[in-house]
């Protein structure tokens, strides 16, 4: 499930999105397209099912859309937008860890 990384504040205002990473001091504007994806993370927590409701009410390829979608989110996750606290996260043995054993 992907949310709103901390420190990260936005506001939906005429279809877009304005956020502000206060980490970095940066502002990024979204687009209307951008800003629905950025909605559905928010709203939902995923954008599961949005390339269906985006591609087959307009006639688009949905795996072109899916693929656009993915890169989108992952350009958010890599500017500090968005973060995946479920992701898997590695972690070292504890024969490695400081101290003990």
């Amino acid at each position: 499930m992907l949310t709103v990384a901390p420190g990260v504040h936005h506001a939906h205002v005429g279809g877009q999105t304005a956020i502000l990473n206060v980490g970095t001091g940066r502002w990024v504007m979204l687009d209307p397209a951008a800003s629905r994806i950025w909605q559905a993370i928010v709203l939902r927590g995923g954008v599961e099912g949005l390339a269906e409701e985006i591609a087959i009410p307009s006639g688009a390829d949905t795996a072109a859309v899916h693929r656009a979608i993915g890169a989108a989110v992952t350009g958010m996750v890599d500017r500090g937008l968005l973060t995946d606290p479920g992701a898997l996260r590695v972690r070292r043995p504890w024969w490695r860890k400081g101290g003990g054993r």
